[in-house]
């Protein structure tokens, strides 16, 4: 009799053991997963920030841009073709 509750102590003590084990993995694995997606967050949000801050210094420089002169193609007169003057006599 002393042998089959020595047998089933050694069982029970063996899936208590397999859950504790299965228990701490889980937890521990799961604090190291979110430590991990936390800092892979915070990269993505560094890079997104200073893309955004590429963008804004881009759009803010006038002297980026192609067309730097608007007259470049030639100077058109506004008032050409409205009329004489009728003040200038």
């Amino acid at each position: 009799m002393e042998k089959e509750g020595a047998n089933n102590m050694v069982i029970v003590a063996t899936v208590v053991a397999l859950l504790v084990g299965a228990g701490g993995g889980y937890f521990f694995g799961h604090a190291q997963g979110k430590k991990a997606l936390l800092a892979e967050q915070a990269a993505a949000v560094e890079a997104e920030k200073v893309a955004a801050q590429e963008e804004i210094l881009q759009a803010a420089n006038p002297f980026e841009a192609d067309e730097t002169n608007p007259f470049e193609d030639g100077y058109q007169n506004p008032f050409e073709g409205a009329g004489s003057n009728p003040f200038a006599q």
